[in-house]
């Protein structure tokens, strides 16, 4: 059985985060995602405000079921630490230093923004390239000068991406497609399609990659479609997509981790039974257990954890990029207004 209190723990080590005396605001939610308000918690803030709301997910006293189950695996004394609220109207939001970019805070809107103070800082918990204008006013965020990093999910502690190579591989193993023999194509975006493509390698499987829907392919000799696009925009899969969903063969199996598609009338069998929308993933690297989520948050605190310091610092733009990626797990935009 998983022991989240020891890799939560593992967690804080291994990034040092520490947020003594802070006050963060992120949310309570279910499954492996109800850790973040617990690692906040244990890495020193003081005071720890965790949004829920009720959801597909669960109820709100699932929510905070679990999440005070978890806590009482701790011999640390940190209920008295988190309090979780439906309404962000109960709090003071210009005391709050931390504001996550997760679920039930989305979107972060100017409403929001306004009523911050300018030294609070937003983790993204994610990579710049992910970011969707309708969870975060990143303009409203400039104009009140606070500072929004994402997670450089490549560093050498997180690794993240790197497990949706081995989340494709789980899934072709459950539906018996083995190596060697197996026929894959894949459809994606080069941040993925690259740890997809080692998998693949690494176990054998015959395999092609595409990263560009300017091209004819012949499917007809592929027994797999994994789809793994969260960058581009195309239509994929579906009437006038990339591949028309009626050229699909009842016997092809497709695999959607992420991408723009349309299973209208599709004979061929997929998985997940409701694909997500476009720019967002059916399958997250939580899939592949709690420690993912653990490593991923815990990374995201560590990088607000940078922007307070760097805050204090009188830094140029272009140093406060520099010093937020060279000694933090950060990734700033590309485009240098927002560093």
């Amino acid at each position: 059985m998983v022991d989240l209190a020891k890799q939560i723990k593992h967690a804080i080590d291994k990034f040092e985060l520490n947020l003594n005396d802070k006050i963060v605001l992120t949310e309570a939610a279910t499954g492996n995602y109800a850790v973040t308000p617990i690692i906040a918690a244990l890495a020193g803030a003081k005071k720890v405000f965790a949004l829920t709301k009720n959801s597909k997910y669960g109820t709100i006293e699932k929510v905070k079921e679990e999440t005070f189950k978890i806590i009482k695996s701790f011999n640390d004394k940190i209920s008295d630490k988190i309090e979780i609220i439906t309404n962000l109207n109960s709090i003071n939001l210009g005391s709050v230093d931390i504001l996550t970019n997760t679920g039930f805070l989305r979107p972060i809107n100017k409403a929001i923004i306004d009523k911050l103070s300018s030294k609070c800082v937003i983790p993204l918990m994610w990579e710049t390239w992910e970011f969707r204008s309708s969870d975060v006013d990143l303009e409203a965020c400039y104009n009140k000068n606070i500072k929004v990093y994402g997670t450089n999910e490549d560093d050498q502690r997180l690794r993240t991406k790197e497990y949706v190579g081995y989340m494709v591989l789980k899934f072709l193993l459950n539906l018996n497609y083995t190596p060697i023999s197996s026929k894959i194509l894949v459809l994606g975006c080069h941040y993925f399609t690259i740890y997809v493509e080692k998998v693949l390698k690494q176990n054998n499987f015959k395999y092609k990659i595409i990263n560009s829907y300017d091209v004819k392919i012949d499917i007809s000799s592929y027994d797999v479609i994994v789809l793994a696009e969260h960058y581009k925009s195309n239509l994929l899969i579906g009437e006038k997509g990339f591949i028309d969903v009626k050229d699909i063969s009842q016997n092809v199996d497709v695999i959607h981790i992420c991408g723009n598609v349309d299973f209208s009338n599709a004979k061929f069998k997929y998985i997940p039974n409701k694909p997500a929308k476009f720019g967002y993933m059916s399958y997250t690297a939580d899939h592949m257990g709690s420690q993912v989520v653990i490593d991923l948050h815990t990374a995201g605190l560590k990088v607000a954890e940078g922007m307070l310091k760097a805050n204090t610092m009188y830094l140029t733009k272009e140093e406060y990029k520099n010093y937020m990626e060279n000694n933090y797990p950060a990734m700033a935009f590309q485009n240098e207004k927002y560093w």
